[in-house]
């Protein structure tokens, strides 16, 4: 949800403030490339984690709760 209203706000800004210096145009542009790189290895993360590792947090899970 976050990375929507960041992406709308780029959007926004590229739309009406086109008068604005080259320099804080690449500053958002590099703003809104950081969130995205950070987005998508969040979902990586998230992904390898709880879908490829799965059976390995199950197993912590039993072993701790049968001590």
């Amino acid at each position: 949800m976050l990375y929507g209203l960041t992406t709308l706000q780029t959007y926004v800004y590229y739309m009406h403030y086109s008068e604005d210096s080259s320099f804080t145009k690449f500053i958002v542009a590099l703003t809104w490339i950081l969130d995205t790189l950070h987005v998508s290895f969040m979902c990586h993360m998230l992904y390898y984690y709880l879908v490829k590792l799965r059976h390995l947090l199950l197993a912590n899970v039993v072993l701790i709760h049968c001590r």
